[in-house]
């Protein structure tokens, strides 16, 4: 026996320093670490099944064909990160006057850049207060199916006049959330 096994011997049969308490501790806070690293790893691995579980987000370009489902009107559509929500050309606005228009009837014109309309019925589901150079004005946000491709999807669009726009149609991160990442290379009319 050498030194160092000597030292290691004795080392072992003497109580731990603090005394025996301290070495619950020690075993309580192993348990501690334990505990902490299997919970990490379970979430890791979820994170990994949910991850690999998402569906690829399909690339638009800069602009982009659409159908709105509701009327069948194909738009020349300007793909705007920059917009929180989509918005889209519309005339003939009707809805009954009402302290808050939310959950009323209303219907509107839709019109493409091609000239063809057809009229949408539907329910207010949000109110917009836009501040313009005129002062402000309110406008509805109606859900709308979209068509790309073969996704569809449904999302609360501003009612607008964009009729001095180029685009009549206007997709914002709304529709863009969860499903789409932007190209600007592709398709853009710059």
């Amino acid at each position: 026996m050498d030194l160092y096994e000597s030292v290691e011997t004795h080392r072992k049969a003497l109580p731990p320093p603090g005394g025996i308490q301290t070495q619950g501790l020690k075993q309580r806070s192993f348990q501690m670490r334990r505990s902490l690293h299997s919970i990490f790893f379970i979430c890791t691995l979820l994170g990994l099944i949910v991850f690999c579980g998402a569906a690829p987000k399909l690339t638009v370009g800069a602009t982009e064909t659409v159908t709105v489902e509701e009327v069948g009107l194909t738009f020349k559509a300007r793909v705007d990160t920059g917009a929180k929500t989509t918005s889209i050309h519309a005339e003939d606005i009707q809805i009954s006057p009402s302290e808050d228009p939310r959950g009323q009837a209303i219907s509107f014109l839709l019109v493409n850049k091609a000239g063809e309309s057809k009229k949408v019925s539907g329910v207010v589901a949000e109110v917009a207060t836009i501040k313009t150079s005129e002062g402000s004005e309110e406008r509805y946000k109606v859900p709308l199916t979209i068509i790309w491709g073969d996704t569809k999807k449904t999302v609360l669009v501003t009612l607008n006049n964009r009729e001095r726009m180029q685009f009549a149609l206007l997709l914002g991160r709304n529709w863009l959330h969860d499903d789409f990442i932007v190209d600007v290379d592709i398709n853009n009319p710059d």
